[in-house]
């Protein structure tokens, strides 16, 4: 019997192995061989079944596979079963061959980091004493998620990594928004810090911050977002009227730093940017970068570089990558450049609807946001990316490339912190425990 079913798994493995040669030699290659070499990958002379020898590229496009924007729009795809199979089998692989460089941390070493990274400090009494007797280590980071002190993690971690905190010195024109003064400015951020600050302290589902109904506003910031019977400068927490403002994609101080609030040189006027707010949820969201633009493009014409409206654009040969990104930003476009809701531009209706690379239509922020929680494994992979590299790189590691031997990590901690239904406590715990979390960039 044990010779029979070991005959049986073997056979299954050389069936999956197959399979992977074979959607990879139909659905990749065609764009990323010796010839065309898409953003310098070639994968038809790579083993899929051998990811130890260019850990790097496997790992690339696993990311793209696993953010649904691989192969791009028009080109033929595999069918869902097809393409999870590929996913579960390349993170298989290429966690099969991770080699942990440091030991486990001992319970006083995960005290220490995870006081460092939520508090920016050591770790209090109530800490300590729990590390002496061996208590359980989630209920402490749920009480340190409660504590004010968290604030360190918004400043430190999300603000940076979010580019909130350009909204206080962002170049505005002050003809074009007489309105955008210091206190708004404040505001925005206020607004931004409260509601995270908020999914903290109540240990939320991490996916929360995308579709969370309710956010923090005082009278000024009300006004500007047109919700009603809010006196009085002091912030509360207000359930939204309108689904169109649910978590960050609906707050100020996202919108505004992904427009265009000064004279640019793609524009004669301030504007809304679809396409720089289309990066940001492609590498926020998703974990990938843009497409590099093809080399010798020549310049575009004033404006045409953000014009929502503008869906096809002169160059075919810019159409394909462009389609792959821009269309998250359209779905924004009633935003207007300091976040308020706004039906038409330039007296032309909001056009509000496109497609994700592998074509799931939307129109609106509402639909688009169901869509992106859909893939909702591709930003949890982001974030734990983010707050690993963080842990080990501070700040400088708010931006970088992930290095794709730290990646294996990143999925050992996902499935850890998957038992508490990616609760920012399970998260952080699991990441407190990775041997890598205890790692310095000279490591």
């Amino acid at each position: 019997m044990k010779l029979a079913a070991a005959l049986t798994i073997a056979l299954l493995c050389a069936t999956a192995l197959g399979q992977n040669r074979a959607t990879i030699a139909t659905y990749c290659v065609p764009c990323h061989n010796a010839r065309l070499a898409e953003s310098k990958v070639a994968l038809d002379s790579l083993d899929p079944d051998r990811p130890e020898t260019d850990r790097d590229t496997w790992e690339r496009a696993l990311r793209q596979l696993r953010a649904r924007t691989m192969p791009p729009v028009d080109n033929p795809r595999p069918d869902a079963k097809t393409y999870e199979a590929l996913l579960s089998s390349l993170a298989t692989s290429l966690d099969r061959i991770a080699t942990p460089r440091v030991p486990p941390p001992t319970a006083a070493e995960q005290s220490a980091r995870l006081a460092s990274l939520l508090w920016n400090s050591g770790p209090d009494a109530a800490l300590l004493q729990s590390t002496k007797i061996g208590g359980a280590l989630q209920p402490q980071v749920r009480r340190m998620l409660a504590d004010p002190k968290t604030a360190a993690l918004i400043d430190n971690f999300f603000a940076g990594w979010l580019g909130l905190d350009q909204i206080a010195t962002m170049p505005a024109d002050a003809v074009a928004f007489p309105e955008f003064d210091a206190p708004l400015r404040q505001a925005f951020l206020q607004e931004t810090r409260l509601f995270l600050a908020s999914q903290l302290r109540d240990d939320r589902p991490a996916i929360e911050v995308w579709t969370a109904n309710y956010t923090y506003v005082n009278d000024r910031l009300a006004r500007h977002y047109g919700i009603p019977n809010i006196t009085g400068p002091e912030f509360r927490r207000v359930t939204l009227p309108h689904a169109d403002r649910a978590g960050l994609l609906g707050q100020g101080s996202f919108l505004i730093a992904t427009s265009v609030l000064t004279k640019h040189a793609a524009v004669d006027a301030p504007s809304t940017s679809p396409a720089t707010r289309a990066k940001w949820i492609r590498t926020h969201f998703f974990g990938v970068p843009v497409p590099h633009p093809i080399p010798g493009i020549p310049p575009l014409e004033k404006g045409i570089l953000l014009s929502a409206q503008l869906r096809t654009l002169p160059d075919p040969s810019c159409n394909a990558c462009h389609q792959n990104f821009f269309p998250l930003g359209y779905a924004l476009e009633n935003f207007d450049p300091l976040g308020r809701w706004r039906t038409e531009a330039d007296r032309e209706p909001i056009d509000a609807s496109g497609a994700l690379a592998d074509g799931t239509e939307f129109s609106g922020p509402v639909e688009l946001r169901r869509a992106l929680v859909a893939r909702q494994e591709a930003f949890l992979t982001t974030l734990t990316e983010r707050l690993l590299n963080y842990a080990i790189d501070g700040k400088a590691g708010l931006t970088q490339a992930t290095p794709a031997d730290r990646m294996p990590a990143v999925r050992a901690i996902l499935r850890e912190a998957e038992r508490s239904g990616y609760t920012w406590s399970g998260l952080l715990t699991a990441l407190a425990k990775s041997p890598l979390s205890m790692m310095k960039a000279s490591q």
